[in-house]
C-alpha cells in the first residue's frame, strides 16, 4: 500500500466548482421556460398550493417534501416557473456535487491501483457526466419530477456520505451523531419519492465493495444499522402506502390502468398486468442503458407498446443482452468480489429494479426513472473513457508525456475529460430547447412518438391559445379522437375551437360527445356552459355549472361564470357570492377573479367586500387604477376619511392628474377639516380642461374657510 497522496484543497474544489458553473450556464437559457406537461396539473392547477404549509404537509405522505417546496415556490412568485426552475437545476447541481465528493471519498489515492490512481479524475468525469448528460434535461426541466427524482437522489447521496462517515469514524461520538443523522435522513428520504425504497441495498451495496472490501466480519459489525434503517424505511412506507399496496404488489394481483392518450396495450379497455410490464422492461432496461452511450432521438415519451408475449422479438433479444451483461458481472465477481465496475453495474439494476419489474405502471418508459440508477453506469463510461485515455497517452509524443508530468498529477486528465464533455454540453442544451414552449415540446412528442394520441390534442392545444390558429387546430383533434376514442381531451377542445369559430351547435355537439366518454370532467361541463351562456339560454348554463362546481368545488373559473350568467338574470345577489367564490374559495385568485368582485361589492355598497377585494387586487396589480379608486371610494362612504385621504393620495402617486381622484381627496379633506390640504387638490383640479363645474364652489368653501374671502 502507497502513502496516502495529499492533493491541495484548490485542487479538489477546483473541478466541481467548474462542473457546477458549466452545469448553470447551459441550464441558464430554460430558467423562464413555461411550465410543461405534468408541471401544470401539479403546479399550476393543484388549488392546495396556496395554502399548504410545513405544519399541514409534515409527514402526511411518501412525497410530501416535494410540495411543501412548491408551496415555497408560490410564495416566492407565484406560478412564474423562475423560481421552480433555478430549484430543479440546484438540485440537480447538489447531486453532482454529492457523487464527486462520494467517489472521491471512495477512492482516495490510498492503493496503487486504477481506481485509486484516478481518483480525481473518475470522480470528475463522473460527475461532468451526470451534471451535463442530455438525458437528464428531463429531469431538470421536468419540475415536478426534477424535484421528486433530484430530492430522493440526493436523499441516498447524503446517506451513502453519513454511512461511510459512521463506518470510517473511530471516535465514539461521531459514530453516534452519524447513527442519528442516517437515521433522519432516511426517514425524510421516505417523503421524497418511493424509489427510495432501494437506499438499504445500496448502502449494503457500498459497505461490501468499497468499505468493508469482501471482509464480512468488517460487514457484519455494521448489520445491526443496515437492519435498522431497513425496519425505519419499511415501516415507514407501509404506513405511507399502506398494507394493501403490499399485498397487492407481492400476490401479482396489482393492475395499472392506462392513462388517457397514452394507451400502452393493443386494446385500450383492457388493464396494464403485472407479468406483460415485466416482459416489456428488458427492452426498457437495455433503452436506459444504450440512451447514455447514444444520447440521441430521446424523447419525453415513446412510442411503445406492451410486449404481447415471453418470445416476442421485443423480449427474446435484449433478454439476451441482458442476460450476457449478468454473466459478465458473474464473471467480474468470481475474479475479484469487489470489483468498482461490478458496483457500478449492481448500482444501476438495484435503482431500476422496483420500476423495471412486476409492479405495473401506466408508463412504460420515462427516461427521468434512469437518474438515481445513471449513477452506478456513468461511473463506469467514466473508468472506461479514462483507461481509453491512459492507453492513448501511451504513444504520445515525449514532448507531451514531459508536460504531463510536470502538472499536478490529475490536472491533465481533468483537463482532457473536461474537454470530453463539452459535446455532452452543447447536446443538453440542445435537448432542453424542447421544453422552451409547448409548440415544441408537442412538436417534438409528434414526432418521436406520432402513436400517442395526447400528443396530437396538446399540439392542437397550442396552436388554438397560444396562436389563436383555431382552424388549424382542429385537423389535430380529430386525429387524437380517431387514435383514441376514449379519450374526452380533443372533444372538448374541438369544441371550443368551433366555438370560437362562432359554430356554436358543432360545439356543443362535441363537447357532449367528450362528456359521454368521462363524465367527471369539470371543464367539460364548464366549457357547454359557456357555449350556452353565449345561446343566452342562462338556466341550462347554470345547471351545467353547478355539475362542474359539483366536481371541483375549487374550480374559479366554473364560478366566475356563473357569476356572468346570475348577472345577465338579473341576479345581482347570487352573482356577487358566485364572483367572491371564484377567487376566495377558489383558484381564479387573479386580476379578473378579483376585479369582478371588487366591482359588483361596491355597486351593491358591501364596502368591507369592495375594500377587502380591492386590496387583494392591489397585491397582484398595484397600478390597478379602478382598484385605487374603488378603493379610497370604500373608505369613503364608510366614513373612514383617513383611509380614504391616504388611499386617494396612493392613487395620485401614480395617476397624478386623475380628475375624479383629485375631486374626492378635496372632499375627503374637507371632511377632516384640513381646507388647506383641499384647496390644493380643488386648485389642481381648476388647471384641468375637464374640469367638473362643482370645482368652483369649492375653492369658495376652501377659501372661506382659510378666511381668504369674505362673506
Amino acid at each position: 500500500m502507497q502513502a496516502k497522496q495529499q492533493i491541495p484543497i484548490w485542487q479538489l474544489l477546483l473541478a466541481p466548482l467548474a462542473l457546477a458553473v458549466i452545469t448553470a450556464i447551459i441550464y441558464y437559457p430554460s430558467l423562464h421556460f413555461a411550465f410543461q406537461f405534468d408541471d401544470l396539473p401539479n403546479i399550476t392547477k393543484h388549488f392546495n398550493i396556496r395554502h399548504s404549509t410545513l405544519a399541514d404537509l409534515f409527514f402526511s405522505g411518501s412525497r410530501w417534501i416535494s410540495y411543501w417546496i412548491n408551496a415555497m415556490h408560490y410564495s416566492i412568485g407565484k406560478f412564474d416557473p423562475f423560481s421552480y426552475r433555478v430549484g430543479n437545476v440546484i438540485i440537480h447541481t447538489m447531486n453532482g456535487m454529492l457523487i464527486f465528493g462520494l467517489l472521491y471519498k471512495l477512492f482516495a489515492p490510498t492503493k496503487n491501483n486504477f481506481f485509486s490512481r484516478h481518483a480525481l479524475s473518475l470522480a470528475t468525469l463522473t460527475t461532468a457526466l451526470f451534471l451535463l448528460h442530455p438525458a437528464h434535461t428531463q429531469t431538470v426541466s421536468y419540475v415536478i419530477q426534477g424535484q421528486l427524482e433530484g430530492l430522493a437522489t440526493m436523499s441516498m447521496l447524503v446517506m451513502a456520505l453519513l454511512y461511510l462517515w459512521h463506518a470510517r469514524t473511530r471516535n465514539e461520538f461521531s459514530k453516534i451523531i452519524s447513527t442519528i443523522a442516517l437515521l433522519g435522513c432516511a426517514a425524510l428520504a421516505c417523503c421524497t419519492k418511493e424509489i427510495t425504497i432501494v437506499a438499504p441495498a445500496l448502502l449494503l451495496l457500498l459497505d461490501w465493495f468499497l468499505i468493508a472490501h469482501g471482509d464480512k466480519k468488517k460487514l457484519l459489525s455494521r448489520a445491526w444499522l443496515l437492519g435498522l434503517i431497513t425496519g425505519l424505511m419499511g415501516a415507514l412506507y407501509v404506513y405511507f402506502l399502506k398494507p394493501s399496496f403490499f399485498a397487492n404488489i407481492f400476490t401479482f394481483s396489482h393492475v395499472a390502468q392506462n392513462n388517457i392518450g397514452n394507451v400502452l396495450t393493443q386494446d385500450p379497455s383492457q388493464g396494464i398486468k403485472p407479468f406483460y410490464f415485466f416482459i416489456s422492461q428488458f427492452k426498457v432496461v437495455v433503452h436506459y442503458l444504450a440512451m447514455y452511450l447514444w444520447p440521441f432521438n430521446m424523447s419525453v415519451e415513446y412510442d411503445w407498446k406492451l410486449s404481447q408475449g415471453i418470445f416476442a422479438p421485443d423480449v427474446i433479444f435484449p433478454f439476451l443482452l441482458l442476460f450476457a451483461i449478468g454473466c459478465c458481472i458473474a464473471k467480474l465477481l468470481k475474479k475479484n468480489a469487489t470489483s468498482p465496475v461490478a458496483f457500478g453495474a449492481l448500482w444501476f439494476f438495484i435503482c431500476v429494479a422496483p420500476r423495471s419489474s412486476f409492479i405495473p405502471s401506466s408508463e412504460l418508459l420515462t427516461d427521468y426513472k434512469a437518474y438515481a440508477a445513471s449513477i452506478g453506469w456513468l461511473f463506469i463510461i467514466a473508468a472506461a473513457c479514462i483507461k481509453l485515455i491512459e492507453l492513448i497517452a501511451q504513444y504520445v509524443p515525449q514532448k507531451i508525456s514531459a508536460l504531463n508530468a510536470s502538472l499536478p498529477k490529475g490536472t491533465a486528465h481533468a483537463v482532457a475529460l473536461l474537454l470530453v464533455c463539452l459535446p455532452l454540453g452543447i447536446a443538453t442544451k440542445h435537448q432542453n430547447h424542447i421544453w422552451s414552449s409547448g409548440l415544441e415540446f408537442w412538436g417534438a412528442m409528434i414526432k418521436n412518438a406520432p402513436g400517442k394520441a395526447r400528443a396530437y390534442n396538446n399540439y392542437g392545444v397550442e396552436l388554438a391559445q397560444n396562436l389563436g390558429q383555431w382552424k388549424e387546430s382542429i385537423p389535430y383533434y380529430q386525429k387524437a379522437i380517431i387514435m383514441d376514442a376514449h379519450y374526452a381531451d380533443p372533444c372538448n377542445n374541438l369544441a371550443v375551437a368551433y366555438a370560437q369559430l362562432d359554430d356554436i351547435e358543432n360545439a356543443i355537439i362535441a363537447m357532449q360527445q367528450g362528456l359521454k366518454i368521462n363524465k367527471s370532467y369539470p371543464e367539460g361541463y364548464n366549457n357547454l356552459a359557456a357555449f350556452y351562456m353565449q345561446k343566452e339560454e342562462y338556466d341550462q348554463a347554470i345547471s351545467y355549472l353547478q355539475i362542474a362546481i359539483q366536481l371541483r368545488p375549487y374550480y374559479g373559473k366554473a364560478h366566475y361564470n356563473m357569476g356572468r350568467a346570475y348577472l345577465k338574470q338579473g341576479k345581482d345577489e347570487d352573482a356577487w357570492q358566485s364572483f367572491k367564490n371564484c377567487c376566495t374559495k377558489a383558484d381564479m385568485d387573479n386580476e379578473t377573479g378579483f376585479a369582478c368582485y371588487a366591482q359588483l361589492s361596491f355597486a351593491l355598497k358591501k364596502y368591507d367586500d369592495s375594500i377587502f377585494a380591492c386590496e387583494r387586487l392591489l397585491d397582484l396589480n398595484p397600478r390597478h387604477e379602478q382598484a385605487l379608486f374603488s378603493l379610497a371610494n370604500s373608505y369613503y362612504l364608510m366614513n373612514k376619511y383617513e383611509d380614504a385621504a391616504r388611499s386617494y393620495e396612493n392613487m395620485l402617486n401614480y395617476y397624478p392628474n386623475d380628475q375624479r381622484a383629485l375631486f374626492n381627496a378635496g372632499e375627503t379633506y374637507l371632511r377632516l377639516k384640513n381646507p388647506q390640504l383641499a384647496l390644493a387638490c380643488f386648485e389642481r383640479c381648476e388647471s384641468r380642461p375637464d374640469r367638473a363645474p362643482e370645482v368652483y364652489q369649492r375653492l369658495v368653501s376652501c377659501k372661506q374657510l382659510l378666511g381668504s374671502v369674505s362673506t
